[in-house]
């Protein structure tokens, strides 16, 4: 099982509009000029639409507040039944679709036409493990003791490996910590590991209202946000990487087709 504590998005690009995204540090790197490319974000969930498919840009590191949103694309959403719909263009860069349901086990695919450029992605949507409550868990981190959430679920006993991403609010506050987890080593186990958060206040304080978010994601998600952990640690290196993509024709960014539980708890 896998966990990342924190990411910072550094590197040869920055990019805009990443789920749960945010860039906690500031590394200074020698990058005078990038190529431009393409960013798309695209989600559809087991929970009703409608469902967004952002496309902005990529931006030069010393300009990291400026993230273009494109208009103008041909934006189509699919699924493996035959079902189908045109995302309308909501302007600033932001698609939307209306129609299309989510649905555990389909496979989504998901083309983008901006002038002679065009991107394809697949996904397919697992069957949701159910997430059964969260509760208020201390931890020993650094030697001291730290109050976390514990998401409380069964990991399933196969056949195949199940994969989970994490979400944390605090107080209506998105924790910019990002959690991938997998059930490799847990099949058919109860969950163990809490939402411990890699900031100077790590712990949770009596009063704090807490909501996880849990999905289910697939392989090439769970590989997308493992490339993020990748490229974090890399930032210390000479020329840090992008997270890999599920896009085919050179854009960067994601389409996920994935579960959506949200449970909440109070700190006593």
């Amino acid at each position: 099982m896998q966990k990342i504590v924190c990411f910072t998005l550094c590197g040869l690009f920055l990019t805009a509009g990443l789920f749960l995204t945010a860039c906690t540090k500031v590394i200074k790197l020698d990058l005078r000029t990038v190529a431009n490319k393409y960013v798309i974000d695209g989600n559809i969930t087991d929970r009703p639409g409608p469902y967004t498919v952002k496309i902005s840009g990529t931006t030069g590191f010393y300009s990291p507040n400026s993230f273009p949103g494109f208009s103008g694309a041909v934006v189509k959403l699919w699924d493996a039944a035959g079902d189908s719909e045109v995302l309308a263009d909501k302007g600033g860069g932001l698609y939307t679709a209306s129609s299309l349901q989510g649905v555990q086990g389909m496979t989504y695919y998901l083309s983008v036409v901006m002038g002679k450029d065009s991107f394809f992605a697949t996904s397919t949507m697992p069957y949701r493990v159910n997430l059964d409550s969260v509760t208020i868990q201390p931890v020993l981190n650094g030697g001291k003791t730290v109050i976390t959430a514990l998401p409380h679920f069964v990991n399933p006993d196969g056949p195949g490996t199940a994969y989970y991403l994490f979400n944390q609010t605090i107080d209506g506050y998105l924790d910019q910590t990002i959690y991938y987890w997998d059930n490799a080593y847990a099949m058919g186990q109860p969950n163990t590991f809490s939402l411990e958060r890699n900031s100077k206040d790590s712990t949770l304080h009596s009063g704090d209202t807490v909501q996880v978010e849990m999905q289910c994601i697939d392989k090439p998600m769970y590989d997308y946000w493992k490339s993020m952990d990748a490229a974090a640690i890399g930032a210390g290196g000479a020329f840090p990487g992008n997270p890999v993509t599920n896009f085919s024709g050179g854009a960067l960014g994601y389409f996920s087709a994935h579960t959506s539980q949200v449970r909440g708890v109070r700190v006593r």
